[in-house]
């Protein structure tokens, strides 16, 4: 079987050795390309969109950052005095994190973590993609509930693609016996790497608050933006603990 390449270890690799002007190419099935500029990933607290500021503002505690990427948020937090958490399962990603300078950088798989709490864990970046399907959602929920302290917050970031589906008059064509209209296919290229297609999923509040509560999480919308992007906040219910 091909190695499949780890097209966020090659960026950053490169970032880190001064190719800062290069660009990871997105495509997704229902968008446009787009090039996506790997300084992004490296971008300090006074260049994040307002989102992750407010974010990161709300953290306390021992903090879990999933799919941490080039470990931007990590180091905020590592800086701040927090003790972080910050995972991701691109080896080359890691090792880019660990060459940062953050401490706790690990390649791991957030559904196979164990043993572990914490007051705060981020899914940031559109980080409600990492379930791929809206019926894999519950998994992910429940299991970000096994590992948040009794009075943790799990903040999630996602984006409701129902605005692709309207006409001028805000009516959506949309076919419910199909797919749920905000799981895409991702592919990534860059330089001379193709990566292998992967399932994302960009769920609706309304979707992902009704499958917080069958996990036995409350939730609510913490940030909303002007894009149809919002965050939401999820903490234990209180009758459950």
């Amino acid at each position: 079987m091909p190695h499949t390449p780890d097209i966020f270890g090659l960026a950053f690799r490169d970032y880190l050795d001064g190719k800062t002007d290069e660009k990871i190419l997105v495509k997704i099935d229902l968008f446009d390309d787009e090039k996506l500029p790997v300084s992004y990933f490296f971008r300090p607290y006074d260049e994040m969109p307002e989102w992750e500021k407010i974010v990161l503002d709300e953290c306390h505690g021992r903090v879990l950052d999933v799919g941490a990427g080039a470990g931007s948020h990590a180091l905020y937090l590592q800086d701040k005095g927090m003790d972080v958490v910050a995972i991701d399962i691109s080896p080359g990603g890691v090792e880019c994190m660990k060459e940062r300078g953050v401490k706790k950088a690990f390649e791991q798989d957030f559904f196979k973590l164990r043993n572990e709490k914490f007051d705060t864990i981020l899914f940031l970046m559109n980080g409600a993609g990492m379930a791929q399907k809206l019926h894999q959602l519950q998994d992910m929920l429940e299991k970000a509930a096994s590992l948040l302290s009794i009075d943790g917050n799990v903040f999630i970031e996602s984006t409701d693609l129902l605005y692709m589906y309207q006409d001028e008059d805000g009516s959506a064509m949309i076919n419910l016996a199909g797919d749920y209209y905000g799981e895409v296919i991702y592919q990534l290229e860059y330089r001379q790497w193709k990566g292998e297609p992967f399932p994302w999923l960009f769920v609706d509040y309304e979707n992902l608050s009704h499958i917080a509560h069958l996990a036995g999480l409350d939730c609510e919308i913490f940030y909303r933006g002007e894009t149809d992007n919002y965050i939401t906040r999820l903490w234990h219910k209180k009758d459950e603990i």
